[in-house]
């Protein structure tokens, strides 16, 4: 994780910080020192492998369930939920890679985060980046966040 970037929006975008309170901003330096020292921003490699082989035997396990079962109602719904906490599992997986904050180089990151996204959940990296990238810009900012951005619904 890059270090800590405190600071304002633009002049002519709103801000709900007018004026930045120098006490607190001390403390959250302070508070991120000490859980660097902690190790706490240290990824564990073992967890994330642990994590796509579950990812993958999960999926396995609903293909393999249509496969001997066949499409009939019961094999059908038991595939849905498999492949639901899948996908689920797989976007908060490919998140964590898509931030580069699994692996201390990028490459590793990137090449996991396209497998994951690319392959698990059949969407391009380059389009979630776009749109978290924006996210990140202007979080929770109507119309700005796409995250947020609903409109019509």
């Amino acid at each position: 994780m890059n270090s800590l970037l405190i600071g304002e929006l633009s002049p002519e975008q709103p801000s709900f910080e007018p004026t930045k309170n120098k006490e607190l901003t001390d403390e959250f330096r302070e508070l991120r020192a000490t859980v660097e020292r902690m190790g706490l921003m240290k990824a564990n490699h073992v967890f994330f492998l642990l994590y796509l082989l579950h990812i993958l035997l999960l999926d396995g396990a609903a293909w393999l369930t249509l496969w001997v079962f066949g499409t009939s109602f019961l094999p059908f719904l038991l595939c849905a939920v498999l492949l639901s906490a899948v996908q689920a599992q797989a976007g908060w997986l490919q998140h964590d890679f898509g931030h580069l904050s699994v692996f201390s180089t990028s490459k590793w990151n990137h090449l996991l985060h396209h497998f994951v996204i690319g392959h698990l959940k059949g969407a391009p990296a380059s389009w979630w980046n776009h749109m978290h990238f924006q996210h990140h810009a202007k979080p929770n900012c109507f119309r700005k966040d796409p995250d947020i951005n609903m409109h019509p619904f």
